[in-house]
């Protein structure tokens, strides 16, 4: 008696060389790396993110800090709340009435492991002020 899995191919089985196969192998490649490629920007993009709003309520946090409360070290509360926001503070400085800080945060991306921003927070100059209102004061 013969098995079904040593019958000779017929009809269109016969020229079927695993060509289809491979071709098939090779399109589900393509499309499991365009959709790691597509996810890794997606990530970039949110860390980048995740960095503007970490330096931007740093940079507040520091500026408030030095400002209203008169604290000796407003970059340390900048930086820590940097890290409250899942950031790292790369640099922190007084800048006239401003705090400049840089944030950055990890990616868990390969290749690029870090993205990071940058902000400055600091009370608004009375001659800004002035224009945005329309009429100057005496």
């Amino acid at each position: 008696m013969r098995s079904i899995a040593s019958r000779p191919p017929r009809g269109l089985l016969a020229h079927d060389a695993g060509n289809a196969s491979m071709g098939a192998v090779g399109m589900v490649f393509v499309v499991a790396v365009l959709l790691c490629t597509i996810a890794a920007g997606a990530r970039i993009a949110m860390a980048k993110a995740q960095a503007r709003t970490a330096a931007d309520m740093a940079a507040l946090a520091a500026a408030d800090a030095y400002w209203n409360e008169d604290v000796a070290d407003p970059c340390g509360i900048g930086s820590a709340v940097a890290r409250n926001n899942a950031g790292a503070a790369e640099s922190c400085e007084v800048i006239d009435m401003d705090v400049a800080m840089e944030v950055s945060t990890a990616t868990g991306v390969p290749f690029v492991e870090r993205v990071s921003a940058r902000a400055r927070a600091g009370p608004r100059q009375c001659d800004e002020v002035d224009a945005t209102r329309g009429a100057s004061q005496p």
